[in-house]
């Protein structure tokens, strides 16, 4: 086996340059805080916005108060018509009108009472922090361009957060009820966690012609006047879901990643193009993939005849040798500025923290490597026995990648296996072979490694895994080592979930409640749950302890920690071990991808250039499947690696493209309004 070894990663300098920009204090927060639940409501509030209780004046202010001689002002209720004109006009006893006259007094009272887009009313109302850039771009969403927008930021500035802004504001004016989201198939869950944690509101994933037409006697989306629905385009745009969609008109449609928009003869392009729709907020960073003709297709769709004729676009725009250069920037520019909001990483003033990353390269212990050869050929030989069904080979991958995760993990399912009385005899016999030795290793490697990171590195550790028991194990291991470990799992309730947040958020040692110890802990040890929803940029520090084999999830982990409000660098750790499908795994993502050293968000944009209809997942998998060795398998992952190779050199032309449209914008005079 190959030498242990620690290997940094190497960031070009110009992925980080292009991260790094002024240094801003964060404002800080004017509020006061519900004693009931914690809420942060703005210092006038007289309600908590979230549970309902009434806020009384603190004694000791009211104390302040009256010491300075200033005596509060009763509450007046003021109206610009005098009360006894008004019944002298229309009478003391005057009996009420029909209610159909009140309902439409009630909604012109609501509209005379309804303030213009020159301010965001919805901000107490959503768990965000508030950039200047995004609150921008919302209002010019809004005021601007009444609703239907090009958001186009680059990759890591929070277009869901501007959609999302736009869409709350929409919701609470009034004017939006019914509302689709469209998202590639991947992102579908992610959307969902977003708006309900951020923006309290709740989404159905729509993935049966069933939940569309309602079920059981309840409204379906299809003839409720009111609902938030969330669907994958690729499912949206086939033929049975888009008749039924195509039925009906939505207040608000949101498109994420609409460059997949871009050819206006595609079936998703004709699809999107006939929803009707009175608020549309398309969101890519790409907008331009090949030419500046894709723009002119996503522009058509929020305002048709923006820019003309398809053939007065190209004569006036458009460089008849190369469809990418333009002409007449002004021109365009002033035309693309009436649809399209397009913020960069250099212009915005936020900080980007930056990223380091390494491999921790490990060698498993002879136990381990015969654990590890042993039930890989097991599970190479019964996937391919004619007798093994569909139920088999799904377990057979998940023995697979508990065998990179924990010997622990892999008891726990290899228990289950060997108590199965469908299994023959001799087949029951080797299980329990290997559950033996699986539970003869209590010190895995990686779980020393883990040990060692943290003896080196100083301050807060995420560590993430995919299975529970390899986390338990991982826990137990840290509490007997002294250092201070909380587990994140979706067996914890919300309140439990919370608490365990908490833990992890406090300082160590801060503190005695009630005689108990109220410290934090050091480490928080997550399952892939812990990647949802969750924002925990109080910490920088994250190992990978085994790895998925769908790299977004990946990025969803370091997402907890790279994002906007990330005071410091962040460090990922990843622990590979030699010869085992995870170290090709980690290789494929760490070279061929170069996946830590992109910006959250660039790996999907990758991902979705690769040929075919395949996932990186499947393609793995395939692979795996079909390889009759290790040797056959580490051939059939280089195939995989060149293909992943193509995709980035792919998405850095994507990237040149669009540097053109940005000199457009950076032109004199582009960003005057």
């Amino acid at each position: 086996m190959s030498q242990e070894r620690f290997e940094w990663l190497e960031i070009p300098d110009g992925v980080e340059s292009e991260t790094q920009t002024k240094d801003k204090s964060p404002e800080a927060v004017l509020g006061k805080r519900c004693p009931q639940c914690n809420w942060l409501d703005e210092e006038t509030a007289t309600v908590c916005f979230r549970c309902g209780h009434r806020f009384h004046m603190d004694q000791k202010m009211a104390a302040a108060i009256e010491s300075l001689g200033i005596s509060l002002p009763p509450r007046l209720i003021e109206t610009t018509q005098n009360l006894e004109n008004f019944f002298r006009i229309h009478g003391r006893q005057q009996p009420p009108g029909p209610l159909d006259h009140y309902q439409l007094r009630l909604q012109a009272e609501q509209l005379r009472l309804s303030q213009g887009f020159d301010h965001l009313i919805c901000l107490e109302d959503i768990a965000v922090e508030h950039y200047e850039h995004q609150l921008e771009t919302a209002l010019r969403a809004l005021r601007e361009m009444r609703g239907r927008a090009l958001l186009a930021d680059e990759v890591g500035l929070g277009k869901t957060i501007e959609a999302g802004i736009v869409m709350k504001e929409l919701i609470e004016r009034g004017l939006v009820r019914s509302i689709l989201v469209l998202t590639p198939a991947s992102l579908t869950e992610q959307w969902r966690e977003e708006l309900s944690a951020k923006f309290r509101e709740e989404f159905t994933v729509i993935d049966s012609l069933a939940q569309w037409a309602g079920a059981d006697g309840a409204d379906g989306a299809a003839t409720a006047e009111s609902g938030r629905w969330l669907m994958s385009l690729d499912r949206a745009k086939m033929k049975r879901y888009s008749e039924a969609i195509l039925q009906r008109e939505y207040d608000l449609l949101i498109v994420d990643e609409a460059h997949k928009l871009k050819n206006r003869s595609t079936l998703a392009w004709k699809f999107v193009n006939q929803i009707r729709k009175r608020y549309v907020l398309m969101l890519t960073a790409t907008p331009v993939q090949n030419d500046l003709m894709e723009l002119y297709s996503l522009i058509t769709i929020l305002s048709p005849g923006q820019l003309g004729t398809v053939r007065g676009f190209r004569r006036h725009f458009l460089e008849q040798s190369d469809a990418r250069q333009p002409k007449n920037a002004p021109a365009l520019r002033r035309l693309l500025g009436d649809v399209m909001i397009r913020n960069r990483r250099s212009s915005v003033d936020v900080t980007f923290p930056q990223r380091r990353a390494a491999i921790y390269h490990l060698s498993l212990s002879e136990a381990e490597w015969q654990l590890y050869t042993a039930v890989t050929d097991y599970i190479r030989r019964r996937f391919r026995d004619p007798e093994s069904d569909k139920h088999l080979r799904l377990t057979l991958i998940i023995l697979q990648k508990e065998l990179c995760s924990s010997p622990q993990a892999l008891a726990q399912t290899m228990a289950k296996m060997a108590d199965d009385r469908s299994y023959s005899d001799p087949v029951r016999a080797e299980l329990n072979g290997f559950l033996a030795l699986a539970r003869s290793i209590p010190l895995p490697r990686k779980l020393i490694a883990v040990e060692e990171i943290l003896q080196k590195f100083p301050g807060k550790f995420l560590i993430f895994t995919e299975y529970r028991q390899t986390l338990e194990t991982i826990v137990s291991h840290l509490a007997g080592l002294g250092i201070s470990a909380v587990a994140f799992h979706g067996g914890l309730n919300i309140s439990q979930k919370e608490a365990a947040i908490d833990r992890f958020r406090t300082e160590e040692n801060d503190g005695e409640a009630n005689g108990e110890s109220t410290g934090g802990v050091r480490v928080l040890v997550s399952t892939e749950s812990g990647a949802e929803g969750r924002n925990l940029q109080f910490c920088h520090q994250l190992i990978n302890y085994d790895l998925p084999w769908n790299p977004m999830r990946v990025e969803q982990r370091i997402g907890r920690l790279h994002r906007l409000g990330q005071e410091s660098d962040v460090t990922i750790f990843n622990l590979s071990c030699h010869e085992t499908i995870e170290a090709y795994i980690v290789d494929l993502l760490a070279r061929k991808i170069r996946m830590f050293e992109l910006v959250i968000g660039e790996l999907d944009l990758i991902l979705g250039g690769l040929e075919g209809a395949d996932s990186f997942e499947d393609m793995l998998r395939q692979a795996w499947e079909a390889a009759e060795s290790e040797d056959d398998l580490q051939e059939r992952l280089e195939t995989v690696g060149t293909l992943l190779e193509q995709a980035r050199r792919k998405y850095e032309q994507v990237r040149e493209n669009n540097a053109q449209l940005d000199r457009i914008f950076d032109s004199p005079g582009a960003h005057s309004q």
